[in-house]
């Protein structure tokens, strides 16, 4: 985002209280009546009746991946405030991008652009500084209609003859993506020359990605792909949206990459891209419409990221010397090393009279500690043991969880949430002092949705509860299949610092994603290309990495860079397998039932099984939940 230069006097300007100027004379940082931040571009003239219809129609598109318009004055637009640099601003401090960050930037355009053109509308001002690289993704800003373009404009983002049009947003968003690639545009040197023969400067871009932009600077509008077959071809080159299911079901496949055939382009890619499209305005649907703040103060320097670390050499594990624990009621047997990093604290077995029942270390063996659908969490540190029944409502109205103080053999119970509110998937904070709960809300028997998470203090003996849906986000997430609903209850955990949390949530695209928010609830940071997270253990102990599924077209794991989001490698899986998380910084703990024994077994980056953790006697089809604490 542009400089924020304080106003001094503030100015009004209809309702909205002028607070800082922006990109120039006419942008500004203001404040709406309800004290949210936003976006007001006062315009040179008033709007003739095409600008009007023009911006009326974007207001109602709302297209995904764009900066909405929230209100129209007579001399004025009211746009959403997105923080952040524009694509400019990033190229002139950082340089170019580069792997998923130039691929997602590809995407997130061409998926704008896709949305309105299918809204029969066209944006007209495709540039490197129409684009902001927002905290959720980068975001096209809406043009300035009462704006001329300029002849420097034409010669960098399209061709000089050529009349606005979605052909033109096509030519412009190609260009746009060259300069991210390479930090200038496609025709700057010898525009003249390089156009007559179709020569762009594609620079170091290799792969499906220089072959598609190369396409949509074709000198020909009609020799060029439409948006929804740049997208369509995107989809099915990135790396960052190939998907798979490693849990038992068929994996999918990625589109192929398609060539222009406009005129025999099967119906099936158009009901495809409407599902992206469409899906965009349902799938974000875990983003807190919080009012965004901003402090208004000088610009401070861009930190360089520190480069991310990659795949360490596999740690030797020790596969001799074992001690095998029988574990009571002839449930199975853990086997254990000294040298291990972790031990098997707890865990849920369904026995084969379809009770769930909770067992939990002590000392040297295990201990029954509750009954059908109880299930205990113990705290790294080994103090605290919360026990807690996710089902609660055949019991009772309330729920309530019970804690045991190993330190003074204490214990206490406390209540949390009433009916219709039930927890889950409990899980403790590194430092042990908080344990951190799922919740769900059901109205009905076909009306359960995410409500946010709870956290319980057991030393302060308090609960808090923060909602993250708001009415909007419950009413798209209802408007899902019943499928992809189930698979997107949203399940929390804490980020590896303690100092805030991570959920999965269902992107545009009908893929997932990681959130990162704050312990108050406010979305930080979105890594919506990563796929799905999975067991209980989603970061490495050190904190440096993370691993999902759902990333490749084949039964896989695959392991990113929490810091960056840059992806470290591929772990290969087999049909049946779960991912349950980290047994160290080099290898993964899996899981896979083998008739009615559930084995969890350590794997290798390459993935190899290393050694067995445990062998639980678990029910054909029943649940198993296993919980690992450092030692």
């Amino acid at each position: 985002m542009s400089p924020v230069l304080p106003l001094e006097p503030q100015e009004r300007l209809g309702p909205y209280n002028l607070v800082a100027r922006l990109a120039d004379d006419r942008v500004f940082l203001a404040e709406s009546p309800t004290g949210e931040q936003v976006v007001l571009r006062r315009l040179t003239r008033p709007m003739d009746s095409r600008a009007r219809d023009a911006v009326a129609r974007i207001w109602e598109t709302a297209a995904v991946g764009t900066a909405h318009i929230l209100d129209v004055g007579r001399d004025y637009v009211v746009t959403e405030y997105v923080q952040g640099p524009t694509l400019e601003e990033e190229i002139a401090n950082r340089g170019p991008l580069t792997g998923t960050a130039l691929h997602r930037l590809a995407i997130a355009t061409a998926t704008a652009l896709a949305s309105l053109h299918r809204a029969s509308l066209h944006h007209g001002r495709v540039r490197p500084s129409k684009v902001v690289l927002g905290s959720d993704g980068p975001r096209l800003l809406n043009p300035d209609r009462t704006r001329p373009v300029t002849a420097f404009d034409e010669d960098r983002w399209r061709r000089p003859e050529e009349e606005e049009g979605p052909a033109a947003d096509v030519f412009a968003w190609a260009a746009v993506v060259v300069f991210a690639a390479t930090g200038r545009p496609p025709f700057d040197a010898d525009a003249d020359r390089r156009r007559s023969y179709g020569a762009a400067d594609l620079g170091p871009m290799t792969g499906p990605l220089r072959d598609l932009v190369a396409d949509c600077l074709a000198e020909e509008p009609e020799d060029r792909p439409t948006a929804e077959e740049a997208l369509l071809r995107l989809l099915g080159h990135s790396g960052t949206l190939d998907t798979a299911i490693p849990d038992g079901t068929a994996p999918r496949t990625a589109p192929s990459p398609i060539r222009r055939t406009r005129s025999r382009l099967p119906l099936l890619i158009g009901g495809a891209v409407a599902l992206a499209l469409v899906a965009g305005a349902t799938g974000y649907f875990a983003t807190p419409r919080t009012p965004r703040t901003v402090t208004v103060a000088a610009p401070t320097p861009t930190t360089p990221v520190a480069s991310a670390p990659s795949v360490r050499p596999p740690t030797p594990i020790p596969t001799t010397g074992l001690s095998a624990i029988s574990l009571p009621d002839d449930v199975g047997t853990v086997f254990e090393h000294p040298d291990d990093p972790i031990q098997l604290s707890s865990f849920q077995i369904t026995t084969a009279d379809d009770q769930r029942i909770p067992y939990a270390r002590t000392g040297q063996g295990y201990t029954k500690t509750g009954d059908h659908y109880d299930l205990s969490v113990l705290s790294p540190d080994g103090r605290w043991l919360a026990t807690m029944n996710e089902f609660y409502l055949a019991r009772q109205n309330q729920m309530d969880i019970t804690f045991t103080d190993r330190k003074s053999n204490a214990t206490f119970t406390l209540p949390t949430v009433n009916s219709p509110i039930t927890a889950h998937y409990p899980v403790w904070s590194p430092d042990s002092r908080t344990l951190l709960l799922s919740l769900w809300y059901t109205e009905d028997s076909d009306k359960t949705y995410p409500n946010g998470f709870m956290k319980i203090d057991p030393v302060a003996r308090t609960t808090t509860v923060v909602e993250t849906f708001n009415r909007d986000d419950i009413a798209q997430f209802l408007t899902l299949p019943a499928n992809l609903r189930t698979e997107s209850m949203a399940a929390y955990t804490w980020t590896p610092d303690g100092q805030g949390v991570a959920s999965a949530y269902l992107t545009p695209l009908e893929t997932f994603g990681l959130r990162l928010f704050d312990t108050d609830g406010r979305v930080l940071r979105s890594l919506h290309w990563v796929g799905r997270v999975s067991g209980q253990d989603w970061f490495s102990p050190s904190g440096d990495l993370l691993v999902t599924t759902g990333c490749e077209t084949k039964f896989a794991a695959c392991v990113w860079d929490a810091g960056t989001g840059e992806r470290r490698g591929s772990v290969p899986a087999r049909e049946g397998q779960n991912l349950l998380g980290w047994f160290d910084e080099t290898h993964l703990i899996t899981a896979r039932k083998d008739g009615d024994t559930y084995v969890a077994e350590v794997v290798d980056m390459t993935g190899k099984a290393v050694r067995v953790l445990a062998e639980l006697h678990s029910k054909k089809g029943g649940v198993s939940q296993l919980f690992f604490t450092p030692k």
